[in-house]
């Protein structure tokens, strides 16, 4: 796949990543976004993976994402 602060980890665009380091901050981690499909996601500072998605805007565009049944 590559590098989790470079390549989305929806649909593996690499020139679309945007970099949020100057909107968003938390100890630990590095925050990201894809222009292409609108994923989020955030990356421990000390590694480079794993790439954890975070839902903002788009929950239902993720491919992970179910919608639970009322019984």
């Amino acid at each position: 796949m590559g590098d989790a602060r470079t390549v989305c980890p929806e649909c593996n665009s690499r020139r679309d990543v945007v970099d949020l380091a100057d909107l968003l901050f938390s100890p630990g981690f590095a925050y990201y976004r894809c222009g292409a499909c609108g994923c989020w996601w955030k990356v421990p500072e000390a590694s480079e993976d794993p790439a954890t998605r975070i839902v903002i805007g788009k929950p239902n565009s993720f491919t992970n994402s179910q919608k639970v049944k009322a019984g």
